[in-house]
Parts: C-alpha cells; structure tokens; sequence
C-alpha cells in the first residue's frame, strides 16, 4: 500500500521534502499551503524598496513540484489520532505520515504600538505595503499633504534583515534626488538595535563592517537601544530617546506561528522541541523554523533558508528508511555560513573555515547564491536582468510603481 505523505507548508523545507520524496514511487505525497506560490523570502527587502517586482520571488507551487499533488488551504485542525488534518473550508486530508513545514512569521516581542504602527515584511502583502508607502510618502511631501519628517524611516532590528532593507531604503532615498531633488535631501533613515552590535550572530568584524557601510551610505546606527513603545509618527527608545518616523519597519524577529505550540514542549519562539530525529512522534515530523533543534555547543540552530533546506533532505531520507524499517541516525546540520547584503558592492559573507568576505567579492557571492537558489529558469533571468538595469540606472523601473 502508497503511503501517504501530508506536508503542511510550501517553503524551502517542505519543498524540498516533496521534491525529495516525488523521486521514490512508494509514496503519495500531497502539499498544503494558503499560497498557490513558493515565496523567495530573501529577497523580500528587495520588493519593498522597489528593486524587484513580485513576480520575480514567487514561483508556482504546482509548477515546483510535478507529480506532487498540491491543496491550497488554511490548516485550522490537526488530529494525531485520527490521522488527519481539517482546513477552514471544512475538507479534511488523512495522512500515514504528517511533516510539518509552516515557517514563521513575525513578532513584536509584545512592545505596545508595534502592531498597530509598525510595517512587518513577511509575506507579499506587506512587502508591497512599505514600497507603497516608502513611495507614497514622496508624492504626498512633494504636494504639501505631509510634513517632510515623514520621509524619515525608522527600522528596527539589526539582523541580517534589518541590515538589509536598512541599506536598501538608503540607496532608494539617494535615488530619489533625481525625481525629488527640492526634498529628497531632507529623507533619512535609522536602524535601531537592541544588542551591542549588528549581525550578532557574525563575527564582530562582520558587524562592525556592516555598521560602517550602513553609515558611509547615509543610514544612522543606534546599538544597545532598545524599543519601549510606539505611535504613528515616533519610536520610543527606553533611554528616553524619541525618533521620530514617517514610516516604521519592523524586523527585530520571527517565531513559529503559536497556534501548533498545543502539538508539544515549545521554546520561546513558539518553536516546537523535537527529538534529534526531528520527531514529536512516530509519524510526525517538524521542519525548518517550527522546529527546536539545537547544534552541538547546545544553541538552537537559525531560522534560516539553509537549515530547513538540509531538514527537508533529511526528513524525506528517514521517512524513506522508516518504510524500509531501517534505524534512522539524528539529523547533523552542516553549517554552509552566512551573508547579508548591505547594498551595491557591499555585503558581508562568512564561511565555515572561517573566512571572512567583504565588499565586492562578498556582493558578488550573495548574487550568486540567490540566483541559484531561485525557482523556475524565468525567475532567474528575470532577477538577473532586473539587477543589471538597477545597477547601472540606479533602479529607475519596478522601484517607481506605485500600485494604489
């Protein structure tokens, strides 16, 4: 008899799970995701600051998984003991064996005002709604409908994406000079870290790089600065500081979304505590960010791309040695290294023998990377293409947009 594989989640891991998994023909697999797309979430940043229309990071589920049977829903229920999950529509999928694959999303950390002033970057919708209003904003100041301190930005989050689209909104507002020469002058942008420094997780020499970078391309840096509150137009630092912001963009965090925290032993990101199989149960396994799984010095592993990629490999291998009633060894992540762009000809990359890339030849392999990790051959060429012109005319294309 096939068994039946349930994959909840169309990101890097679950993907790459059913792509995986597609290749044997002991198994049925099915995906199930609200999106009828797989979405490129590094670049992201990108979209908001108009350098990459949509289309170019989001790749057809269907078309990603031939021969992977592909239901588009909402999960609202999952049943261990019958089996089978209920989506909000009411349908209900049973399964042999359930692999969940769901991402993250983003969190505020409960500090007031974030939610309700603050824009987040997660998913398509949002990252159209900061490019909208990053462009909007010059349109309204240009015609007198807003002061010109709305075109201060202000980020939170000093991460490899609060570095990234920091970087990004700067050389949007050194664009901006030609079509806004009388205010484009009077934008700016801050990025405000909590931590002693940038990119915590890089070496120190990373992060120093990278503020010095941020800071040669206009942006200004706060560390040890950490966010009390918020309000529509200002950001309350708990040193008593007040910033004031035209557009407020959040990316101090991630956490697995809380509703499956009911599954199991969570950690304070709602992640899901498994075995070092990956496993909450026989026939359950957690992937990618919804999962807890600490490396050998004893720290949970990254909510990256990278990790959920060598999870989504691993579980399609032990879901395949199960069958065949072989022992199923713990899941060893290889760590691959890390890198943020921070702007044009400027990144930081470090691999792991420890070396240390910057500036041009860093850029050039973050490039590299997310092209080859890009879906479907159009995308590809599309986001070549579109980073050649961006290059050279400085982004006069997707980066003008704006879609009411």
């Amino acid at each position: 008899m096939t068994e039946r594989v349930l994959i909840i989640g169309a990101g890097f891991g679950g993907l790459t799970c059913a792509t995986k998994l597609a290749k044997k023909g002991n198994v049925d697999v099915t995906i199930v995701d609200r999106h009828p797309y797989q979405l490129f979430a590094p670049l992201l940043y990108q979209v908001a600051t108009g350098g990459l229309p949509e289309d170019d990071i989001a790749y057809p589920v269907r078309a990603a998984i031939p021969g992977v049977d592909f239901v588009r829903g909402d999960v609202v229920k999952v049943s261990l003991d019958a089996k089978n999950i209920r989506l909000e529509d009411g349908r209900v999928l049973y399964f042999d064996q359930l692999v969940f694959a769901v991402g993250s999303e983003g969190t505020t950390f409960g500090v007031p005002g974030v939610a309700e002033n603050a824009l987040q970057m997660k998913n398509i919708r949002e990252a159209r709604a900061i490019k909208n209003q990053l462009l909007q904003t010059y349109e309204d100041v240009e015609m007198g409908a807003k002061p010109k301190e709305a075109l201060r930005v202000v980020v939170v989050g000093g991460g490899p994406t609060g570095v990234e689209i920091t970087g990004a909104v700067s050389e949007l507002q050194r664009s901006m000079l030609r079509e806004f020469p009388h205010i484009a002058n009077e934008a700016s942008v801050t990025l405000v870290e909590a931590g002693p420094r940038l990119l915590l997780s890089f070496h120190e020499k990373s992060s120093a790089h990278a503020k010095t970078e941020l800071e040669q391309l206009g942006a200004v840096v706060k560390i040890d600065s950490a966010v009390d509150r918020m309000y529509p137009t200002d950001v309350h630092l708990k040193s008593g500081e007040v910033l004031p912001a035209g557009t407020i963009i959040w990316a101090a965090g991630v956490a697995a979304p809380k509703q499956w925290s009911i599954l199991g032993e969570t950690d304070r990101a709602n992640r899901l505590k498994v075995s070092d199989t990956l496993q909450i149960d026989d026939n359950v396994w957690v992937l990618g960010d919804m999962a807890h799984v600490v490396d050998q010095g004893g720290n949970p592993l990254p909510m990256v791309a990278s990790v959920a990629m060598q999870q989504g490999r691993y579980v399609a291998a032990s879901i395949e040695k199960q069958l065949r009633g072989e022992k199923i060894e713990p899941f060893k992540y290889k760590d691959k290294g890390q890198m943020a762009t921070i702007g044009r000809r400027r990144a930081v990359v470090e691999l792991p023998n420890g070396m240390r890339l910057h500036g041009t030849t860093a850029w050039l392999s973050w490039l590299g990377l997310h092209v080859f990790y890009l879906a479907g051959g159009r995308n590809r060429v599309s986001v070549i293409a579109d980073w050649f012109w961006n290059y050279v005319a400085w982004g006069i294309g997707p980066r003008r947009t704006v879609i009411d």
